[in-house]
């Protein structure tokens, strides 16, 4: 299938890129549409986090890079601060694939030096950036620079008009607001304000991994994410989101408790719809689907029991034609009625596709030894376990 769009602008292409970044996501594909239960579990429990993220020294490369042109040291033509920041974002991957030639996780390995890849670090970061209070403003990154390139103007305009003590008391206290609100852009640690590129790696600096955790933990107080980091859990140890509840439900709050299991109950009905999904797509012989089908329905009363509607309300979703699939689907497995489970599948994914689209009405394409769709949900857990992980790795690391 071949993909196209009219580019009418950057913001255009942006949203494109998005949605093909979706699609080649690792478990993102979603065949039967609970795309928004996932990523409203997943925002809970991760805020900030991407799949498409790879290491947290990103939260603090891309900060350095928009700080210095929101002080002005890249000029003051908007375009060409923005190609300033694009060019410095690809010179930063060159040097960390000349620090860490092994290292997993640069973005644009495979295309540097020659090429620059068409998601920047600015773009996958800004959203974790924004919501861990480093950048301290809930702007785009051209809103914030325009914002910063008036507040230098201003500035300046100011200084040529105020002369130290006989200005006016207004003026000066405008003069002085002006500087405070610059400096408050962006909160940064202090590695920022030395030659930060110099020496630069994927792996966080001591205070860099300090002052990252104390973001976090500050700005998604309550969360999963900042729970694991505040009570210094070995995440190693768990392989899936569900093994994280298994272990800590009896030592979280008990809020935080309750939504862990309502997503674990949600994600176990999921993976029933996905099971079934592979067994229609392969009429039966797909020797995997079948096997997991069959020890789905030995206990399909646990596998689907999850209250929908506290799932739905809980989460702020009023989608109807979601909740009508989960509950159809959801009643025909606990009925044993495969021919109605089979039937909500198919609706729903007409209803996601269109009937020309749908890979259930188009079963001949389709290889039977494929599995479409993924398993199990992780909620971001994989992409906030990468996080922790740099965190913990540059807290053990000396000070520079």
């Amino acid at each position: 299938m071949q993909l196209g769009w009219i580019d009418f602008s950057k913001e255009d292409r942006e949203k494109v890129l998005d949605v093909m970044n979706l699609l080649q996501e690792q478990g993102a594909v979603d065949e039967i549409g609970i795309g928004l239960v996932r990523d409203a579990f997943s925002n809970l429990f991760f805020p900030g986090t991407s799949t498409i993220q790879t290491v947290a020294k990103y939260f603090l490369i891309v900060p350095y890079v928009l700080k210095e042109a929101c002080e002005g040291k890249y000029g003051t033509n908007l375009n060409k601060v923005l190609q300033r920041i694009d060019q410095e974002e690809k010179d930063c991957g060159i040097i960390l694939l000349q620090n860490c030639p092994g290292e997993d996780g640069i973005i644009g390995r495979r295309v540097l030096p020659k090429r620059w890849v068409a998601r920047k670090p600015s773009n996958i970061y800004w959203n974790g950036i924004r919501t861990y209070g480093i950048c301290t403003q809930d702007l785009t990154i051209p809103e914030l620079l325009k914002a910063a390139m008036v507040l230098q103007s201003y500035k300046k305009t100011a200084s040529l008009g105020n002369r130290g003590d006989d200005a006016e008391g207004s003026d000066k206290d405008d003069l002085d607001a002006g500087n405070d609100y610059s400096m408050q852009l962006f909160s940064v640690p202090d590695d920022y304000y030395g030659d930060w590129r110099t020496g630069l790696t994927v792996g966080l600096t001591h205070s860099e991994a300090a002052f990252l955790r104390g973001m976090i933990e500050t700005n998604t107080a309550g969360s999963l994410l900042s729970h694991l980091l505040k009570n210094n859990i070995d995440i190693d140890r768990y392989e899936s989101f569900e093994a994280i509840y298994e272990d800590l439900h009896a030592k979280v709050p008990k809020e935080m408790e309750h939504q862990m299991r309502l997503a674990c109950e949600f994600n176990r009905l999921v993976y029933t719809a996905r099971v079934r999904y592979n067994y229609i797509l392969s009429a039966g012989q797909n020797a995997d689907a079948v096997e997991e089908w069959n020890d789905v329905v030995s206990n399909a009363d646990y596998m689907v029991a999850v209250d929908i509607d506290e799932v739905l309300e809980m989460l702020n979703i009023t989608n109807f034609k979601l909740r009508r699939f989960l509950t159809t689907f959801k009643a025909s497995v606990l009925a044993g009625d495969w021919d109605a489970a089979d039937k909500a599948l198919i609706d729903r994914e007409v209803e996601i596709k269109t009937k020309s689209r749908a890979k259930l009405l188009k079963r001949d394409d389709y290889s039977n030894d494929i599995w479409v769709g993924g398993r199990y949900l992780d909620y971001r857990f994989f992409s906030a376990k990468r996080i922790i992980d740099d965190i913990y790795k540059g807290e053990e690391a000396n000070h520079v």
